[in-house]
């Protein structure tokens, strides 16, 4: 673990989080079966406020740029100042630091808001004046592999008792991929997801596609640069909505493809935070789109923050937990197709119980 010296009010430690997935998990950047997250811990007056951080390559970011961005931000003392309720002031200064590098600003943030719940007593969805509203379902995700493989996926999502699935395209054998779901859960709720593995001429052929196949929605099926206008086309043409993910990372993007798109997927690890989260999910709702809040591989940790804004959005894919071999946190509880959130104060997560 590294450790701040320096005598701030609020001080910063950090160590790499290696997780690994139960099975291989594919999209159509790659496959792996494990991520190296980082664990952010925040300490003010005896008590510590816990963060995840997912980097991911396809959004510029690494371990090694993840944990020497935090090595920096631990050794300047004025930057966390000794005010965990000050966060935007804290995020701003974060901000004015370094320009991107928002998987680590999210946990940093994460950490904030679990310090400043305990130090109330309250949980940060009451924090936030979110009490009393309901969360929708979960998805589960089935990665990309090979077609037995997939096949199986489903039969053992099916057995664990998920009841809406999220299928991973962006291959040579799509369609098969999608048949092969279909053959074991011809009745359930499907969602498709290409991670920018389309051209605007595939994603339109794949929508009609998909739609014969009863799936709900797409995201994601255009590279994460891609113009306006090809968004523009896909969606004319597309007798399913389609949802930007990797395209949008700041609230600013939200403006910039409304008109070209049907909703937007929210993730903290993008984002920088659930303050970035909140101007998202606003600025989507100001322009009549749907949103769907998402995660990246992540513990119970990173999943629970982001569960604690689940009653904003329309759907819900917060299962980076569910697809771990062993999770090493304890935080919100799939039951029934729903998270339910811990009452504990802060982010209400705790360490799992060691076997």
């Amino acid at each position: 673990m590294s450790k701040t010296k320096l005598k701030s009010a609020l001080t910063l430690s950090f160590e790499r989080l290696p997780l690994r997935t139960r099975h291989p998990f594919g999209i159509s950047y790659g496959t792996i079966s494990d991520s190296d997250n980082i664990l952010v811990t925040l300490h003010f007056q005896g008590l510590t406020g816990l963060g995840e951080a997912s980097p991911t390559k396809y959004h510029n970011e690494s371990l090694a740029t993840a944990c020497a961005v935090l090595k920096q931000w631990q050794e300047d003392e004025e930057i966390l100042g000794g005010d965990p309720f000050a966060i935007e002031a804290i995020m701003n200064r974060l901000d004015k630091s370094l320009a991107g590098n928002f998987a680590a600003k999210a946990a940093i943030e994460m950490a904030l808001h679990d310090l400043m719940g305990k130090l109330v007593g309250q949980p940060t969805f009451k924090m936030l004046g979110l009490a009393g509203l309901k969360a929708p379902m979960t998805d589960f995700t089935i990665g990309i592999d090979s077609l037995d493989m997939v096949e199986k996926k489903t039969v053992e999502a099916l057995c664990a008792g998920y009841k809406i699935l999220k299928v991973k395209q962006g291959t040579a054998y799509d369609r098969e991929i999608i048949k092969r779901v279909r053959k074991e859960a011809p009745d359930i709720p499907l969602r498709v997801d290409a991670n920018g593995g389309w051209t605007p001429k595939q994603a339109v052929s794949m929508a009609h596609f998909l739609f014969e196949h009863n799936v709900e929605f797409i995201e994601q099926p255009l590279p994460k640069w891609a113009p306006v206008e090809d968004f523009s086309y896909v969606r004319q043409h597309s007798p399913l909505p389609i949802f930007a993910d990797e395209s949008v990372c700041r609230s600013s993007d939200v403006a910039r493809l409304q008109g070209a798109i049907d909703g937007v997927v929210v993730k903290l690890a993008k984002h920088g935070g659930l303050l970035e989260a909140l101007k998202v999910i606003h600025t989507a709702r100001a322009h009549n789109l749907q949103l769907m809040f998402g995660c990246m591989i992540e513990s119970s940790l990173g999943v629970t923050a982001a569960a604690h804004l689940s009653s904003l959005v329309d759907y819900l894919d917060l299962d980076g937990h569910l697809l771990l071999a062993a999770d090493p946190f304890e935080g919100a509880i799939y039951k029934d197709g729903y998270l339910e959130l811990p009452a504990r104060p802060g982010l209400g997560v705790i360490p799992a119980a060691k076997a």
